[in-house]
């Protein structure tokens, strides 16, 4: 009996899947973040319409992600149940990358680009997080894979492959409908090379994308007049210098985790892979399109930008970005052997220095807040009925994800002094204490806050001003304790007591 054919770029991508996972399961113990406690929330509905209807009001996504959670809490309801559909999403994506890299190039930069996917510390934060954004990853590479085969072949076949892909990425979020539309410019030009008659050359492609898009545009109306969240894109934002920062931030976002040494490599990558692309006319622009059109309103309409607080919502472009640094070794026609060495070696560093990270990173270098040490804190130190205060209110999901109780409130950063006061009745002042959890969320960085979505409600007060607010008030500040962005102040009516203090 013969056997299977089985090529030894299949067999590498495979181990680097498998691997991918082994890695994600021994980064899944990281405290959950407000994201995360959000997703735990929507996926534990009863229902498939109560899961749409508060997917579509707290965050506001598409339900596909949460559906796919939901299923996995049913088998295990912790941190490795609610992160394990990310880091399945991402492992499939690892394929999906190999395959695009395959139709833009061929098979060995399929290999590299998949091989680069996946030791980018910053996409990997992602396959330990419970978040949508590895299947928007997914999505995006195999949507804009087929469409580059349907573009190429006109094939009814490749077309109607082409259409459920592009309803996954709607059906996984809302900021997909901009690759939708650089998907459709992409086609069109990449079929307005085709040696047939305008009415042919455009027939099916116009079919696809009117469909396509008037589901797109009915889950947009339904989704706005149903109260869903949504903003305008700020067009006024392109004549304003920092645009240009925004746009660079967001698109070297997966760098923000690693060094500076993967920066220059992969910089250095991404330049020449223009240039081996350059050469192909028309698989340059049409990539040009797929990863620029979506990079630039993706930007304006969200206007965020800068290490992890923005980056994760143009991780629909990274499988593309992968592929152009994956090309560059095709950049060398001149001193081929030399160039495809240099490649090499900055290629291999790359991957090297991603593993290591990755390796030998402990499990909190992935997390955005310590929401576990501070809950087990306030359980140990915090005495049954005292009020736990939460500035600000985005604070209060995670918390309550591990801290179980009622006495927990939630209060605007710059009331934190009236909100203690409030909080300590007279007939119970003596003896008695209030908790205030201060979260600092993502945004501490004054550079990053600049960027940021919502600079007004987050990331709260600094902690001079909070502690001089409850002062002020003539309570006393008699417990810290700092954990990873958050931070929980124990407040007394009277003075501290022997043995506390600051």
């Amino acid at each position: 009996m013969r056997r299977p054919n089985v090529s030894a770029p299949w067999v590498a991508v495979f181990m680097l899947a498998c691997g991918s996972l082994f890695f994600a399961a021994r980064h899944m113990a990281h405290s959950v973040w407000f994201d995360e406690a959000q997703t735990h929330l929507i996926a534990h509905q009863d229902t498939v319409t109560g899961i749409a209807e508060l997917a579509r009001t707290e965050r506001p996504y598409p339900p596909l992600f949460f559906l796919a959670v939901h299923e996995s809490l049913r088998l295990r309801d912790d941190e490795t149940g609610l992160r394990m559909p990310a880091a399945l999403f991402g492992a499939l994506a690892i394929f999906a990358v190999f395959l695009l890299g395959r139709e833009v190039a061929d098979e060995l930069t399929g290999v590299i680009a998949a091989f680069l996917f996946a030791l980018t510390p910053g996409a990997f934060r992602y396959f330990v997080d419970g978040n949508a954004y590895t299947l928007l990853m997914l999505s995006s590479a195999l949507s804009t894979l087929y469409l580059l085969r349907a573009a190429r072949s006109n094939s009814f076949r490749d077309w109607l492959l082409y259409v459920p892909f592009a309803l996954l990425g709607l059906g996984t979020h809302n900021l997909f409908i901009f690759h939708l539309g650089a998907q459709l410019l992409a086609g069109l030009y990449l079929r307005s090379s085709a040696a047939c008659p305008p009415t042919v050359r455009y027939k099916r492609i116009s079919v696809v994308m009117s469909g396509l898009f008037s589901v797109a545009l009915l889950w947009v109306f339904l989704f706005v007049h149903g109260s869903g969240g949504s903003r305008p894109l700020v067009l006024s934002n392109l004549a304003h210098p920092d645009l240009l920062v925004t746009l660079a931030g967001m698109y070297l976002g997966p760098l923000a985790l690693g060094g500076l040494i993967p920066l220059v490599l992969w910089c250095s990558l991404q330049l020449l892979g223009a240039v081996a692309l350059f050469r192909r006319k028309d698989r340059f622009w049409a990539l040009a399109v797929l990863i620029g059109l979506p990079l630039l309103a993706i930007t304006l309409f969200v206007r965020s930008t800068l290490e992890y607080v923005a980056y994760r919502y143009v991780l629909g472009v990274f499988p593309l970005a992968c592929i152009v640094a994956a090309v560059s070794w095709k950049a060398a026609p001149l001193r081929p052997a030399l160039g495809k060495a240099c490649f090499g070696v900055a290629a291999l560093a790359y991957c090297v220095t991603g593993a290591v990270f990755i390796g030998w990173s402990s499990p909190d270098v992935f997390a955005f807040q310590d929401w576990r040490s501070a809950s087990q804190y306030l359980i140990r130190e915090s005495a049954a009925g005292e009020p736990v205060l939460v500035t600000p209110a985005s604070g209060l999901l995670p918390l309550s994800y591990y801290y179980k109780s009622s006495g927990v409130a939630a209060c605007a950063g710059g009331e934190a002094g009236a909100c203690v006061a409030a909080n300590f009745p007279e007939e119970v002042r003596p003896g008695r204490g209030v908790w205030v959890v201060w979260s600092t969320f993502a945004n501490d960085n004054p550079v990053v806050a600049r960027y940021t979505e919502f600079p007004a409600s987050s990331p709260g007060e600094p902690e001079t001003i909070i502690v001089g607010a409850i002062e002020s008030r003539g309570l006393f500040v008699c417990q810290m304790a700092r954990f990873r962005r958050v931070t929980i102040l124990g407040i007394r009516a009277q003075a501290c007591p022997p043995g506390i203090g600051n």
